[in-house]
């Protein structure tokens, strides 16, 4: 059986603000080849204007191919609202594939209705993920139903959240093209959530990303103690035809 994790599409580096300064391009691809990586992707933030220069000057510093390692250049953009994303289909256009956080709830910017409660909020993470899958800009939806900096944990809103119209969004999500994110990080911190909400990915026949969204070298590849095992990961029914690939890319294609 080969190796499930041998590609990661949502890495950050010190171009983000978030990156850790150890994070530069080379310690990233460096991070990727120790990890034995088919395909490294860097998915530097752009939430404002001027973070397109982030994949820009990635692009220019960074080479396609290392050895056998592909380097593919992406952003993390985000929807600001149900029919808002912080990029265009020209900027789409300049990037290998679109990474798309519909969660990013507390960032500058992101319309958020007044007084959610924590059902409230579930369903407006969902309406943004549906937003974000109806744009055509986005590839992979990136860490669905979690609340990067916000109140609110991952399992919590999971369980607030309406089954239902996540098994819409998901089948919508097929439809499109567009894939569901699968960070192993969340089968480790809180494993039931987790299943739960992936299982109706893969039942929807959605494409999946397994990714670290990494901010450190070292987590690249989904390393560390925080990421659950490719057992845990293939035990929710994902193989090797579940995977998306920069091929099967729709963004700025439309």
């Amino acid at each position: 059986m080969s190796r499930l994790i041998r590609t990661d599409f949502h890495v950050h580096t010190n171009l983000s603000d978030c990156g850790h300064a150890e994070a530069t391009l080379k310690a990233v691809l460096e991070a990727a080849r120790e990890a034995e990586l088919e395909a490294v992707g860097i998915a530097d933030h752009v939430f404002l204007p001027e973070h397109r220069a982030r994949p820009r000057r990635a692009r220019e510093q960074l080479p396609k191919r290392v050895g056998d390692l592909r380097v593919y250049v992406s952003c993390e953009a985000e929807m600001r609202s149900p029919t808002e994303t912080t990029i265009d289909a020209a900027f789409a256009e300049e990037l290998d594939y679109v990474v798309m956080s519909a969660s990013h709830l507390y960032n500058v910017g992101v319309r958020l209705p007044p007084d959610l409660d924590l059902r409230g909020m579930a369903a407006y993470v969902l309406e943004l993920t549906r937003g974000a899958i109806d744009s055509g800009l986005a590839d992979i939806v990136a860490h669905p139903m979690s609340v990067p900096a916000g109140p609110v944990r991952f399992e919590d809103l999971v369980g607030s959240m309406d089954l239902e119209a996540w098994k819409r969004t998901t089948e919508a999500a097929a439809e499109a093209g567009v894939a569901i994110e699968v960070n192993p990080r969340y089968l480790r911190q809180a494993p039931e959530a987790a299943k739960l909400l992936f299982t109706w990915v893969v039942d929807a026949g959605c494409k999946v990303s397994i990714d670290s969204d990494a901010h450190h070298p070292d987590l690249v590849g989904c390393r560390g103690p925080q990421y659950a095992p490719e057992e845990e990961i293939r035990a929710l029914g994902i193989g090797e035809d579940c995977l998306w690939r920069p091929e099967d890319r729709i963004s700025g294609r439309r």
